[in-house]
């Protein structure tokens, strides 16, 4: 087919940021999402290691926001990535949690506006329950894209998804259209698993979702909205400190 003759590709619910980011040496990924949807098992996913406080129960394990430094973690996928986890307090916290939802999303907001200012946060993973109304979501979307505005990437990450049928990834599918009709935009999605059991098909199941996790990290890569580095010592004094710190988390 002629260039001329190639029709137009269909409208995308994943979307680029504004502009590329500077070269940076430490890729500050934030994980934000409800109270109790697991935040802290991505990040133990991520991390290829239990470095994470988790709770098995729909309440928030979390209380404050936590940072994970690259020489914690013994994922095989980091490779030459100097990473930095952000785990955030769960928004939409009932009565019976430790952080209100008002303290959370000031808190949340205060950090997104903070580490956006000083191009010291290049990804967010906002973390979402499989079984969650869609219609539901857009509220802590709109926090979160209120603060970054289109200078960072935000990328949907799908959990609780081990018995879902017939593929993990058959949940966008399903889904994508409603997203989409609510005005939420992502720059990739991940549809997951971050149970731990010994069946085979939970086993299989977390293995994909890993890969899943590490290859939307290395797609934002590979398009531009953030930059792969070499694992360097700058930084190890931790400006994150000194952010926690003036904002009232530590």
């Amino acid at each position: 087919m002629s260039s001329s003759a190639r029709p137009q590709p269909p409208r995308s619910n994943h979307t680029g940021i504004e502009e590329p980011l500077h070269h940076i040496d430490t890729l500050g990924i934030v994980v934000c999402g409800e109270s109790g949807s697991g935040k802290s098992s991505l990040v133990n996913l991520i991390a290829g290691t239990n470095i994470a406080k988790t709770s098995p129960d729909a309440v928030g394990c979390t209380t404050g926001t936590n940072v994970y430094d690259s020489d914690k973690l013994t994922s095989r996928q980091a490779g030459t990535l100097k990473v930095k986890l952000i785990d955030t307090a769960g928004l939409d916290e009932g009565t019976q949690g430790m952080v209100s939802d008002e303290e959370a999303r000031k808190v949340l907001k205060e950090l997104l506006r903070t580490l956006t200012k000083q191009g010291n946060v290049h990804l967010i993973m906002y973390r979402v329950r499989g079984g969650k109304n869609i219609r539901t979501l857009r509220r802590n979307y709109e926090l979160i894209r209120s603060q970054v505005k289109s200078k960072v990437p935000i990328v949907l990450v799908v959990t609780c998804l081990e018995i879902y049928r017939p593929e993990m990834e058959d949940w966008w599918k399903v889904n994508e259209k409603t997203i989409l009709g609510l005005g939420m935009i992502f720059s990739g999605h991940a549809c997951i698993t971050t149970m731990e059991r010994e069946e085979l098909m939970f086993v299989e199941r977390r293995n994909q979702s890993y890969d899943a996790v590490w290859n939307l990290i290395r797609e934002q890569c590979r398009q531009g909205t953030i930059h792969e580095v070499q694992m360097t010592q700058r930084d190890s004094g931790g400006w994150y400190r000194r952010v926690l710190a003036t904002i009232c988390l530590a």
